[in-house]
C-alpha cells in the first residue's frame, strides 16, 4: 500500500509542481532523482524481492504505469480520499491469493524485512557496596588515642534554624 502511494503521490505532486500541461509523467531515467527528492531516500528494489522499476510497476500496475518511457498515474488528479490506495492493495492480495491457491507460485511476493537494530545492552551495574552517606570519621591521631569531639567531621547537615521548624506548627 506504501508502495503505491509514494510512487502515485510522486507522479502526482511532479505534475502539479511543473505546472506545465505538456509534462504528464516523469521520464522512466530521471525517476531516481525525483523519488531521492521528494521522500529523501533513495528507492531499494531490494527491500520488495525486484531488480529495476519494470518489476516494481508491475507490482503496482493499478496505481503507476509506464507510457513512452514516461511514469504517469492511473489515479486521477483530485484525490479527495486516500481509501483507495487500500482497496486496491486488498484487491491485488486477493487477486494473488487466488493465483497461489490455483498452484502459482510465482506470485508469492519476496519482500524483505528491513534489518533491525541490535539492542544494546547495558553496562554492568555498579556495586552496592557504596555507601549512600559517609559516616563522620575521626581525624588521624597520633598512638592510636581518638581525637577530640572539635577534630571529627561532620557530614551530616546542622537542622533548618527557621520559623516555624519543629515547633508543631507544620509551616515551612
Amino acid at each position: 500500500m506504501n508502495l503505491r502511494f509514494e510512487y502515485c503521490w510522486l507522479v502526482l505532486s511532479f505534475k502539479a509542481d511543473c505546472k506545465d500541461d505538456d509534462r504528464t509523467g516523469i521520464p522512466k531515467d530521471h525517476l531516481a532523482f525525483y523519488y531521492q527528492k521528494y521522500f529523501g531516500k533513495s528507492m531499494n528494489f531490494k527491500t520488495y524481492g525486484v531488480k529495476d522499476n519494470e518489476e516494481l510497476f508491475a507490482l503496482i500496475k493499478d496505481a503507476v504505469t509506464t507510457k513512452d518511457g514516461i511514469v504517469v498515474s492511473q489515479l486521477s488528479d483530485d484525490l479527495d480520499n486516500l481509501d483507495i490506495f487500500l482497496k486496491l492493495s486488498e484487491e491485488a492480495r486477493r487477486e494473488r491469493q487466488r493465483r497461489i491457491d490455483a498452484g502459482d507460485e510465482t506470485a508469492r511476493l519476496h519482500f524483505v524485512l528491513p534489518a533491525q537494530p541490535k539492542p544494546v545492552e547495558k553496562a554492568a551495574a555498579k556495586p552496592a557496596a557504596v555507601a549512600a552517606k559517609p559516616e563522620a570519621k575521626p581525624v588521624a591521631t597520633t598512638a592510636g588515642t581518638p581525637a577530640p569531639k572539635a577534630a571529627v567531621q561532620k557530614t551530616t547537615p546542622a537542622p533548618a534554624q527557621g520559623k516555624g521548624w519543629g515547633k508543631g506548627k507544620g509551616k515551612w
